[in-house]
């Protein structure tokens, strides 16, 4: 029976290279959904500010999230300052969508953890 997996820039985790940062750096993320399904997007130990939706620019009041919901076939820009140093998960908030591979993770320059995904704690993602 085939399943369901969903992919980071083409990559399935735990295969998905970390995004890296420093802190102090203004970052900007093109967040796009090429799938048939909606994905509430969430970004662990940040706010971001919506740039822009399907190419349109935000207009009005800030715009701040740290979730976001990317329907089918829709993108955002956003905007955060890493201004939280460690290892965060940023991941679809559909927790089955995050067990078949839509998690990545951001990582501050200087940063280090002993924590790894899979080995013999069977730290996995869900």
């Amino acid at each position: 029976m085939p399943l369901v997996w969903w992919t980071i820039n083409g990559h399935l985790y735990p295969d998905v290279p970390m995004f890296h940062v420093a802190e102090g750096d203004v970052v900007r993320m093109r967040v796009s959904n090429d799938s048939g399904e909606a994905h509430p997007m969430h970004l662990h130990g940040h706010h971001a500010v919506v740039l822009s939706r399907d190419g349109v620019p935000a207009a009005g009041s800030p715009w701040w999230v740290d979730s976001l919901e990317v329907g089918a076939g829709k993108s955002y820009e956003i905007a955060f300052v890493a201004d939280n140093p460690g290892v965060w998960m940023d991941h679809c908030h559909n927790l089955p969508h995050a067990a078949e591979g839509l998690v990545t993770r951001l990582m501050y320059e200087g940063v280090t953890t002993r924590f790894t995904v899979g080995g013999p704690a069977a730290n996995e993602p869900e």
